[in-house]
């Protein structure tokens, strides 16, 4: 060992501590180094495991150890696929397994029949898309950090007598609209989840009792009315409302983003008309003979079936609806509040 560990500085062998920093070099060798016998140099204990492992016989089966080597190699790939299967999962639970199951079958084909795990060009290119949005975005902030800070410089230049009232305001409504932002954001995505997580209750199926959810519920209602030969249309209305479901708070949560005067009437529209609908359905569901009369009795009628399994989901989503509502309106009215001119 010609340097210290430590700081980098020229040693001597004799020496038992660095004559630099004080670092003990004696305990270090005797904790990360071994000698063969007394005539040999010290080895390091890593060289000395890989020079030991060569001869040591391995149990290890060569597929596996590829199936591991192509994960770690392909990670972005294996990270889409992961969130693909979570999606499959949230309307059905069989098929994301038998996807994943099959998944595996694959890998295990592919890396069999492979001399060598490679770095697809699929992957690679994937990376740098998501590296280039990923930066994009970010620096897209930054830009506009920057251009605030100095717009808010050339401000207080300009009129120096009023510097200090310009940083307090400043802070008061970057705070406030900061927390009306992220509650708009958070309702909005409340509502996601509800709309895919089961309510508690459960439906007996041929082999487990299954909780339900909102967007399991429409799927398989949509699903039912085309293999039993009814009307498409029906179905498509089905597919429809779970499609709407997903969309509205996803656009709500960009649009605030955005941060202009046009994005949060967006905002506060789409909010405002999703919670519309979900009372108006509920108010149909309330009654039998109202649920089968209006445009949407094949609906309402469907729905009520399930009723009992997606109640406590239903009453949350329009909680979440109207939550997110009444902010975005917040947001949009307040007059304290600053828009981006672009």
């Amino acid at each position: 060992m010609n340097t210290c560990p430590n700081c980098g500085h020229k040693v001597a062998e004799q020496d038992t501590v660095c004559p630099t920093c004080g670092f003990n070099l004696k305990k270090y060798q005797e904790d990360f180094f071994v000698k063969e016998d007394a005539d040999s140099k010290p080895v390091s204990r890593k060289a000395y495991r890989k020079e030991n492992k060569q001869s040591q016989p391995s149990n290890q089966n060569n597929v596996v150890q590829k199936m591991i080597t192509w994960i770690h190699t392909n990670s972005t790939i294996v990270f889409l696929l992961g969130v693909f299967l979570l999606i499959v999962m949230s309307f059905s639970r069989s098929l994301g397994w038998i996807a994943f199951l099959a998944l595996l079958v694959w890998l295990f084909i592919v890396c069999d029949r492979a001399d060598k795990i490679e770095r697809y060009t699929a992957d690679q290119r994937l990376t740098e898309q998501i590296n280039q949005t990923g930066s994009h975005l970010f620096n897209s902030v930054e830009e506009n950090s920057q251009k605030f800070r100095s717009q808010s410089k050339k401000f207080q230049e300009s009129h120096p007598k009023v510097e200090d009232r310009v940083e307090k305001v400043k802070e008061v409504k970057t705070r406030r609209f900061s927390y009306i932002q992220l509650s708009v954001v958070l309702t909005a995505f409340i509502s996601l989840v509800v709309l895919f997580s089961g309510s508690g209750a459960a439906v007996a199926g041929s082999f487990y009792s299954e909780k339900m959810s909102i967007s399991k519920v429409l799927l398989s209602l949509a699903g039912r009315l085309i293999s039993s030969g009814q009307t498409v249309v029906y179905a498509l209305i089905f597919y429809l409302v779970w499609l709407l479901l997903i969309v509205f708070p996803i656009v709500i949560i960009y649009n605030v983003f955005k941060n202009t005067k046009k994005s949060q009437w967006i905002s506060f529209i789409f909010s405002l008309i999703e919670t519309i609908f979900l009372i108006y359905i509920v108010f149909k569901m309330s009654s039998t003979v109202r649920a089968n009369t209006g445009i949407f009795k094949q609906l309402t009628s469907q729905l009520i079936t399930y009723a009992v399994s997606v109640g406590a989901s239903t009453y949350f989503l329009i909680l979440a609806s109207v939550m997110t509502t009444g902010l975005s309106g917040y947001n949009l009215f307040n007059k304290n509040h600053r828009f981006d001119e672009k």
